[in-house]
């Protein structure tokens, strides 16, 4: 394998400079660093002469870059940012979610999830009778989503401890709500497109894209930005074989599913996105792809180095959009900038009309800076150490453009904070669940925003989504009562425990023998006697021991369970 073909496999991506051996293209392929190339730096690159008798002019293999400055006239934003779509009750939390995830998203969720199932079940000629499988509702699928916001609260390593009846680690509410075998079923057939209309040719995202599509605009129309956006990826962790996973050394979660995020850069509202799916499209079309709904207003980006280049800062200012980010050496920085020398504080700057360069000395090394919304001025560092209140030991000037993308280029790590805390990933093998339940985080954080912009910061994200999750459980739970009238309204009888309960031969008067209740509509549900089992004989029996929830029959099996030690 040839050195190309190696640093072709990496995602190049981090705030400070590639190595200057590596130079790559202003409009390559966005995909992992696979226009990354080897190339030289040789003198007919770089010719400097006098331009119209100007000696501040510099001409380059770029075109011609001045020492002077312009005044940088902006103009007014045109945008009307806010909330556009109204909940019926601003006060209402739920109303907030279902503004993002409504009721045709469960129906849906529940239509493809039931069609998978019984292809799945045709497909592999499994009889019915050996899985037994009653239709999804959209009850039962707010529940199965309620569970997995709840175990993003509550850790635990592995899926069936949420029903274990170990004491120890017991989690009752899970039980109560919805029984194991029925979650891992609905997580197994939980499906987001119709397998027949998928052909060999699809897009990579097909299984996906009905999904990404619904949240998408739903992002777009409900809310609208401020002026200032920040553009960077994040990593959704996937480590299996898949054609479009990423790898990227220098992240924290090396490897996973690449998906360009687009933030207000004060409140981190994610307000559109990219899913990365290695089909050869160039960077600057995947930027315009992401920035489509914001065009033409106006609307500041700050974007990080692997983004900028002098072409992109060209193409997006024809779609009325400024830029300002860091930006690589190899992505039309003059050449008079790259090879400066620098000690610290100091500060070099090259103008081309709109485009500012900008080279400052943090005193560890060189900052490379592009904008099309600063103009070449400094402004005194205001930044003060926490322990003694005073100035921090730093260059005590630096340029306007740093200060800002400082400022704003937070809006992505903070939304990626936010769902970092409670993050709603579970173990699964298909990648299409890990994909969905990251964008119905994003939903929940954006009905989160949404909400706070409506009744201020009255309540945290923790206690939004613990509420959001009991809402979505206690509604679906109100609706089968309100359908199944002839149902009993005990709550169903939890999991048969594997061992005998500590105190079965003691608290006599605590002892009875109640009806088996389950969540279905089993007339009569029946459990395996446990005195009957140990003697080898197959009876089921109707009840169970309120004390002990264990299964057993009415007289001799209920005494000797409660009498004999060895029963």
């Amino acid at each position: 394998m040839n050195e190309k073909k190696i640093i072709g496999e990496f995602y190049l991506d981090d705030l400070s400079d590639c190595p200057d051996s590596y130079s790559g293209s202003d409009s390559g392929d966005e995909s992992d660093g696979s226009d990354i190339i080897i190339g030289k730096r040789g003198s007919e690159d770089y010719e400097i002469s006098n331009v119209e008798g100007d000696a501040n002019n510099v001409r380059d293999n770029d075109g011609i870059w001045s020492t002077n400055d312009e005044t940088i006239i902006l103009e007014p934003f045109e945008g009307s940012p806010g909330i556009k779509i109204m909940p019926s009750s601003p006060e209402s939390m739920m109303d907030s979610v279902n503004l993002f995830i409504g009721n045709d998203f469960f129906e849906y969720l529940v239509r493809e999830s039931n069609r998978y199932h019984y292809q799945a079940m045709e497909k592999y000629k499994i009889p019915s009778r050996v899985k037994k499988w009653t239709d999804i509702t959209v009850p039962e699928m707010k529940k199965f989503l309620g569970l997995i916001v709840l175990m993003g609260q509550i850790k635990k390593d592995v899926l069936y401890n949420y029903w274990s009846t170990d004491r120890s680690i017991e989690t009752p509410f899970f039980s109560q709500v919805m029984s194991r075998n029925r979650f891992v079923q609905i997580m197994q057939s939980w499906h987001f497109c119709n397998n027949e209309n998928i052909s060999h040719n699809s897009h990579r995202l097909a299984k996906i894209q009905p999904v990404v599509d619904y949240l998408k605009q739903k992002f777009i129309d409900v809310y609208k930005p401020c002026q200032q956006l920040s553009l960077d990826e994040c990593v959704i962790p996937w480590r299996g074989r898949l054609s479009i996973k990423t790898y990227n050394p220098a992240k924290i979660t090396k490897y996973g599913i690449l998906v360009r995020v687009l933030c207000e850069a004060v409140t981190g509202y994610v307000c559109n996105f990219h899913v990365y799916a290695a089909d050869g499209k160039k960077l600057e079309d995947t930027v315009l792809t992401v920035i489509e709904p914001y065009k033409n207003i106006w609307h500041q980006i700050y974007q990080d180095n692997y983004y900028n280049s002098v072409n992109m800062a060209k193409i997006l200012m024809k779609n009325k959009v400024r830029v300002c980010g860091t930006i690589r050496k190899n992505r039309g920085l003059p050449r008079s900038l790259q090879i400066i020398q620098l000690s610290k504080g100091q500060y070099e700057f090259r103008r081309n009309h709109q485009i500012l360069l900008e080279v400052w000395n943090n005193g560890k090394r060189n900052v490379n800076m592009i904008s099309t919304i600063h103009s070449a001025q400094l402004t005194e560092s205001r930044n003060r150490s926490k322990k003694s209140n005073g100035p921090i030991q730093k260059p005590r000037q630096m340029p306007n453009s740093i200060v800002n993308y400082n400022k704003y280029m937070k809006g992505v790590d903070r939304a990626d904070q936010y769902l970092s805390y409670y993050s709603i990933f579970r173990k699964t093998k298909k990648w299409t669940k890990r994909v969905v339940m990251f964008f119905i985080n994003c939903a929940l954080f954006n009905s989160f925003k949404a909400y706070t912009v409506l009744n201020g910061k009255n309540i945290t994200y923790n206690n939004f989504l613990h509420k959001v999750a009991v809402s979505w459980i206690e509604d679906c739970e109100t609706n089968c009562t309100e359908q199944d009238d002839d149902l009993p309204n005990s709550e169903p009888t939890r999991r048969t425990p594997r061992l005998d309960h500590p105190g079965r031969l003691s608290n006599f008067g605590k002892h009875k023998l109640i009806n088996i209740v389950t969540s279905g509509r089993s007339v009569k549900p029946q459990r395996q006697c446990r005195v009957c089992t140990i003697k080898k004989k197959r009876s089921r029996t109707c009840f169970v021991c309120k004390f002990c929830n264990v299964p057993l029959h009415k007289g001799d099996c209920f005494e000797r369970y409660h009498t004999l030690k060895k029963y």
